[in-house]
């Protein structure tokens, strides 16, 4: 067993994580995920060696540092300011460092550019004490921190094309199902997005065979904070499903169907989701309609990410005054992974469900469609 002690400000949770390799039964002695990137710190009759299991710090992400030396009584890592370090008898001693390591409290940095030239490494010096039988050796590291490249554009517009695999069903409560289908098409689509100071928008639409749609999110700040800021989110979109079937109901002549939703939002810079209340209608109804949703896009994000992900629940309702016959549902998620720089592959799925009322409950129409789409798209960023 290795006792571990460690002092600084942040004395409990360092001893916690220093802790955790012997209350497991020192899985990092036995060999299991043992640190792979190696660095021998003294030559000799008594070597030193560190390993780590990433070859870089970065902030907010942990490391594992293990410092051996066969003949050690005690081994000690203390930061160049004293205010991390780390303690341990016996031959090895166990850490876990972030990017924050030896600083009195975490702080945000980011990468700059010079001449061209990405400035985004950062060196934390420290000191490794090993002594044995009384006598100490001290030997100087510094540990490298990789800085993250702050992100400075606000748009991006980008477009491209979907193929969709699709599955509908109709069915009448008094006739059972009337038809299912399951289909493959394709979609176009373009989407465009501001980040701005205090305000957010993102506009997107899409054209397909049996479909096609086009909405308009916008969310303004009323509380600015660090990071996460708070404010008002409001959606105006428009949906027509061709794929209905010409109604014998007068519901279902109307194939189109507008919405428009607001309420409060969380916001980080790229990143919106809110939940929101409105009405939906298709000009011969209105239902209400409770929504909530999230969009965060990669491209503006502070930080730089290769994924976007857009998701949405809604549910409207109307038509009933205790338990409403008439609803619509949407629940969709869709994401983006950027595989070079400007090109990136689609994928996402959807579910939507739509019941109108008959004269009684056996009369009731219901169809639903589960769609999947893969594609691919093309962002430019500024």
């Amino acid at each position: 067993m290795h006792l571990l002690v460690q002092s600084s400000r942040r004395f409990l949770p360092r001893f916690a994580r220093a802790l955790a390799p012997v209350l497991t039964g020192g899985a990092f002695a036995a060999g299991c995920s043992y640190p792979t990137y190696s660095t021998r710190l003294a030559e000799g009759p008594d070597p030193v060696d560190l390993r780590m299991d990433t070859p870089f710090l970065r902030s907010g992400q942990e490391s594992m540092v293990v410092i051996q030396s066969p003949e050690a009584d005690s081994i000690a890592l203390v930061s160049d300011n004293g205010v991390d370090g780390y303690w341990s008898h016996g031959s090895r001693l166990f850490a876990r460092l972030s990017g924050d390591f030896g600083d009195p409290w975490p702080e945000r940095r980011f990468a700059e550019r010079r001449d061209g030239v990405l400035l985004d490494r950062l060196m934390k010096p420290a000191t490794v004490s090993v002594c044995r039988e009384g006598h100490c050796r001290k030997i100087y590291h510094e540990f490298e921190v990789r800085l993250p490249e702050r992100n400075d554009r606000t748009v991006a517009l980008s477009g491209g094309w979907n193929t969709v695999f699709s599955r509908r069903t109709m069915k009448d409560q008094s006739q059972g199902p009337l038809s299912r289908q399951a289909l493959s098409s394709g979609a176009f689509f373009l989407e465009g997005e501001i980040a701005a100071k205090g305000w957010s928008a993102r506009a997107q639409g899409f054209y397909g065979g049996e479909a096609q749609g086009a909405s308009v999110d916008l969310s303004r700040v009323v509380k600015a904070g660090n990071e996460v800021s708070y404010g008002i989110a409001m959606h105006v979109g428009g949906l027509r499903n061709d794929w209905l079937p010409d109604g014998r109901r007068t519901a279902l002549m109307e194939k189109t169907a507008y919405s428009v939703s607001v309420g409060p939002s969380i916001m980080l810079r790229g990143i919106t989701a809110s939940t929101q209340f409105g009405l939906l209608t298709n000009g011969q109804e209105a239902l209400q309609v409770m929504a909530t949703r999230l969009s965060a896009n990669g491209r503006l994000t502070s930080v730089r990410i290769p994924v976007s992900v857009t998701a949405e629940k809604t549910f409207a309702f109307g038509g009933g005054p205790i338990v409403s016959r008439r609803r619509d549902a949407l629940e969709r998620i869709s994401a983006s992974v950027h595989v070079l720089e400007s090109f990136a592959l689609n994928f996402g799925m959807s579910s939507h469900f739509i019941a109108w009322p008959g004269e009684q409950p056996s009369l009731d129409f219901r169809a639903s469609e589960v769609l999947m789409t893969v594609g691919a798209r093309y962002t430019l960023t500024w």
